[in-house]
């Protein structure tokens, strides 16, 4: 793991916080530097990163949750810091919502009256799950029972017509470790299904008969899903403190050109997967994603294709009491990021 590695450039000293992941990798070990900054770099993940941020502004730039930082927009003068449009983080959320077996749920839509578990209310992945539940597949969000493992990282007051508790047996709060994990919650049958962000559930399904992923064919799902929409979903965005931008307007770009830079690189690695990836069908994989989804899978920037995603990821936002209006896209990031 990468851990406050100093990254020596010229000009101003920032800290970094982000994913190890390989869109990211070139920040941190050094190999791409952001002009006009000396760049210090700390590996930190989600969920505890994300609360670093949002509530002690820890990091000067930093990978955060999408929906904590659209929640964040409500109240700018409490979470003073602007995004820009980078987004290390998507992924298809079919394959990661699970269900008991003896549930009697087929599909998303039998979750009316159920117990269902979420990681937070304001967790990316579970906005896009509960928005796509709702409007692919009919589930009314008011008629589901729903337990969430910890509070979220922008506390927002969430409508009465939700019915949300503390997951069964926790003190609920804002433990990130809870007494019983939502994992064995649904073993037991005391869930009857669970939105998972992490994935660690995948290894149950094919070792346990009482957890099942909640679509037969997760994969296929997910592959029509994008068929039907162009949307890849984005989880993360990238934030910059405001007091820096108003400082130096110039290092939004140049941290946008820098990660822009380090994604061109992981994108050149893995194109040669018989030789970097420790998965033995990767190149196999790489080309299903590249005939499905082209040169835009791990898109930056504001395009129209983007512009969509986050419409709809917005929508879904206010649709769930996350946020009171709904934004444009372009009021989530800093100008001069909006046409580079």
């Amino acid at each position: 793991m990468f851990s406050a590695t100093r990254h020596r450039n010229m000009s101003i000293e920032l800290t970094l916080s982000c994913d190890n992941s390989d869109l990211n990798r070139a920040l941190l070990n050094g190999e791409v530097e952001p002009r006009g900054i000396d760049l210090t770099t700390t590996v930190t993940y989600p969920p505890r990163r994300h609360r670093r941020f949002f509530r002690q502004q820890e990091f000067d730039i930093c990978e955060v949750c999408l929906a904590s930082y659209v929640s964040s927009r409500t109240n700018p003068e409490a979470y003073p810091f602007t995004a820009i449009p980078v987004f290390p983080s998507r992924k298809f959320r079919h394959s990661f919502f699970y269900k008991h077996a003896d549930a009697d749920v087929d599909g998303p839509a039998d979750l009316a009256g159920k117990s269902v578990g979420v990681q937070s209310w304001q967790t990316a992945a579970n906005v896009w799950m509960r928005g796509i539940a709702q409007e692919r597949y009919g589930l009314d969000l008011e008629t589901v029972d729903w337990y969430r493992r910890r509070e979220d990282d922008v506390p927002v007051e969430l409508p009465e017509r939700f019915d949300i508790d503390p997951v069964p047996g926790s003190q609920g709060g804002d433990a990130i470790e809870e007494p019983r994990d939502m994992k064995a919650l649904l073993f037991e049958g005391e869930l009857d299904a669970v939105m998972d962000p992490s994935g660690s559930l995948f290894r149950a399904v094919a070792a346990a008969d009482e957890v099942e992923f909640m679509f037969d064919d997760p994969i296929a799902t997910e592959r029509q899903y994008y068929t039907d929409t162009g949307i890849h979903p984005p989880m993360h965005t990238v934030a910059i403190r405001d007091e820096i931008l108003e400082e130096n307007p110039w290092v939004a770009v140049s941290v946008y050109d820098a990660f822009r830079e380090a994604r061109d690189r992981a994108l050149e690695w893995n194109t040669r997967p018989s030789y970097n990836m420790s998965l033995t069908w990767a190149h196999l994989h790489l080309l299903e994603q590249n005939e499905l989804i082209g040169d835009r899978a791990w898109e930056y920037g504001l395009s129209e294709a983007t512009r969509r995603e986050l419409e709809t990821f917005v929508g879904y936002a206010h649709d769930q009491g996350l946020i009171p209006s709904e934004y444009a896209p372009e009021t989530l990031f800093v100008d001069s990021t909006l046409d580079v």
